[in-house]
């Protein structure tokens, strides 16, 4: 195997480590912390979720794109969205052009929660990055971008 290969493969340990690890940054315990720190009880799943929806939207994605997200049955994401619905978080509506679609949008409450974890997020990866100069950290920012337009070209292959 050569150099390149390796690195490649260094990247992709990193990047694990990132998703998945315990103590990777988006990992189990900085997930518990960061979920805890919110003013209203989330569990992983339902902020998912709930992430998912606002980045889908417009349209609103169905409870089966949400299934699709979560690699379950349909009948697990319809009980997610009847929590998420319960709290208040999100509402049910009939899509336009099919009615047996139903669609779930936020509410006011489900964007005003995002919008408080974006504000938790960016806090907790500013106590994790205190110690970073200002040109590493922009350049750390300008790469991981570059990486994702890469794999979103390779990928989907969009220009």
């Amino acid at each position: 195997m050569g150099e390149r290969a390796e690195t490649v493969r260094g990247l992709d340990a990193v990047l694990r480590h990132l998703r998945h690890d315990r103590y990777g940054l988006y990992g189990t315990l900085v997930r518990e912390r960061f979920l805890t720190g919110l003013a209203r009880e989330v569990t992983p799943t339902a902020y998912r979720v709930l992430r998912f929806i606002e980045a889908s939207s417009p349209p609103p994605p169905s409870v089966t794109d949400i299934a699709d997200l979560l690699m379950t049955d349909r009948p697990r994401a319809v009980r997610v969205v009847d929590q998420l619905t319960d709290a208040g978080l999100v509402a049910r509506e009939r899509d336009a052009v099919d009615h047996r679609i139903r669609r779930v949008p936020l509410t006011d409450s489900g964007r005003q929660l995002l919008a408080e974890a974006t504000a938790r997020r960016v806090q907790l990866l500013e106590e994790a990055l205190a110690g970073w100069p200002d040109e590493d950290l922009a350049h750390l920012t300008r790469l991981l971008g570059r990486l994702n337009d890469c794999a979103v070209r390779h990928v989907c292959g969009s220009a």
